[in-house]
């Protein structure tokens, strides 16, 4: 019980982040809902939900206040170079495993919130991206080749080859992904 009342304090208390307008116009009803979800389902469940919701909607409620038009790339943009510093992070940091920990940390959660605020900030009528998921999915393995051939040939550019290897492992998983959403959405249509 101590969690919950713990739980929606802090909700309501980082609730007070959104721009005055939007927070007096739904923050009640905002607390009121993140209430009514902790007596439904497990507190930690909740506020994970949350968590990613708040990380999206602030920064994109106080673009929508200052520039008063319909979502911006820049919310989506500033989580791509947020996951993109972790990686870098991540390479400078050499083999220093809290470094990597941390570098690799930020760029999946950075990168996972960018996702879910690209596809949020897409207007309902656009193409349906997810259909080129096996575009992705074969770059990945395709690429990985290429560095093993480099390799095997006398190519001395490690580097290079970790980089490409990263984001060959980028691209699978972003193919995996867009996979599952393509069957979802094709299992939903019929």
């Amino acid at each position: 019980m101590k969690r919950k009342r713990f739980s929606v304090r802090a909700y309501a208390a980082l609730v007070r982040l959104y721009p005055r307008q939007f927070r007096d116009e739904y923050g009640a009803d905002m607390a009121q809902l993140f209430c009514d979800q902790c007596n439904d389902d497990p507190p930690w469940r909740v506020c994970a939900r949350s968590a990613l919701d708040l990380a999206i909607t602030i920064p994109h409620q106080h673009l929508e206040t200052r520039m008063r038009r319909i979502p911006t790339p820049l919310v989506p943009l500033f989580y791509l170079a947020l996951a993109a510093a972790g990686l870098l992070l991540v390479i400078v940091g050499g083999t220093d495993s809290a470094t990597l920990t941390v570098g690799l940390g930020i760029a999946l959660a950075a990168g996972t919130v960018g996702i879910v605020a690209w596809r949020r900030a897409a207007p309902m009528h656009t193409a349906n991206v997810s259909a080129g998921w096996w575009k992705f999915l074969a770059a990945g393995p395709c690429l990985i080749a290429l560095v093993i051939v480099a390799a095997g040939m006398g190519v001395e550019a490690w580097f290079l080859g970790i980089v490409t290897v990263l984001f060959a492992i980028v691209l699978i998983v972003t193919g995996l992904v867009l996979g599952g959403m393509h069957l979802l959405r094709t299992a939903t249509a019929t």
